[in-house]
């Protein structure tokens, strides 16, 4: 059964609500044409759980770190154009050269109401 537009609000409004607490601003480097824009957005980061080396992958070979950070990010952010993820509060060139910086790997909608509630963004670190 479909959920109507009054139940996807409530859920959304849930979802905001619990990730609130939990959010942390980091900077989006998008590059258009040949210059560089820089952006603030509240996320939620998440390491990789540490693998369990017993367990083989599929393969049958040593399992392997697909990503290393999942990232949490609102449904309205834009994934067009992003080079980096940096881990800094400073929106500038010299606040993210010195900072952790990540590559996205994967951007995936997700979410129970048709078309997400949030995009899932597996992160790879890069510097």
């Amino acid at each position: 059964m479909p959920l109507d537009k009054r139940k996807q609000a409530h859920i959304q409004a849930l979802q905001a609500r619990a990730q609130s607490g939990r959010q942390k601003t980091v900077v989006f480097v998008y590059q258009s044409g040949g210059s560089y824009s820089y952006q603030l957005v509240n996320v939620i980061f998440r390491p990789q759980a540490s693998i369990e080396r017993q367990i083989p992958a599929r393969d049958g070979q040593v399992p392997r770190l697909v990503y290393d950070t999942l990232l949490l990010a609102p449904l309205n952010t834009s994934f067009v154009g992003l080079v980096m993820v940096a881990d800094t509060t400073v929106s500038s060139a010299a606040g993210v050269q010195v900072a952790r910086k990540y590559q996205v790997v994967e951007a995936i909608p997700m979410g129970i109401v048709p078309g997400g509630t949030r995009v899932y963004a597996y992160l790879r670190r890069i510097m």
